[in-house]
């Protein structure tokens, strides 16, 4: 029969409550990454369908009767050019379970999209100053286009915002060394920031 010492007990204890608080530390860390993912995941998914419905709602705006034909055919001609990419993918870290193979082909066009959607912010900032707010706000119906793009505009802005605030969350606990022994992210990709010219705003920088 093999004796204990009560030394001998409670170094066993502490040993199996610190495993114990190892293996809760991990099991949260693991299922916040995993909650981190999924966000980011929805993120993107949500600033695709947006920055179609921007492109949209530009389309709308630059055939009201109050908005000068110049900016209209300027707004009109960057809108039609996001549109016509057809495209859905922001980034080409494969965390949407991409091959590498299809992560390589789709750098090139990834790049292209982000900048027409670039080019669609500095033509809206550029084109749509007080001034011309101002009258087109004349007109109900345009006030209304304005108004809806504005706001499309906004959450543009938040959800990439969002975004890429997960994507830093994801980076630092990844660079942990618990979550590095532990191989808790397990095979996924690290996930990166989504990054265009989104500023709307007369007056702006970008990004």
């Amino acid at each position: 029969m093999i004796h204990l010492t009560p030394f001998v007990i409670t170094i066993v204890l502490l040993a199996l409550v610190a495993a114990s608080v190892v293996a809760a530390i991990a099991v949260s860390r693991a299922r916040r990454l995993d909650r981190l993912h999924q966000r980011i995941l929805a993120s993107r998914d949500a600033l695709s369908r947006l920055l179609v419905r921007r492109a949209s709602e530009v389309e709308l705006l630059a055939h009201t009767a109050a908005l000068d034909p110049a900016v209209g055919a300027t707004l009109l001609d960057a809108a039609r050019a996001y549109i016509r990419d057809g495209g859905d993918q922001l980034t080409t870290d494969g965390l949407d379970r991409r091959t590498p193979g299809q992560r390589q082909a789709d750098r090139v066009e990834v790049s292209a999209r982000l900048e027409r959607a670039s080019a669609l912010s500095r033509a809206i900032r550029d084109g749509l100053s007080s001034a011309v707010r101002s009258d087109v706000a004349t007109d109900p119906e345009g006030a209304a286009r304005l108004e809806a793009l504005d706001a499309t505009c906004y959450r543009i802005e938040l959800t990439r915002n969002v975004h890429n605030v997960d994507v830093a969350g994801v980076r630092a606990l990844r660079s942990t060394r618990m979550v590095k022994l532990l191989r808790l992210a397990g095979r996924a990709p690290i996930p990166e920031p989504i990054d265009f010219d989104d500023d709307t705003h007369t007056g702006g920088r970008g990004y």
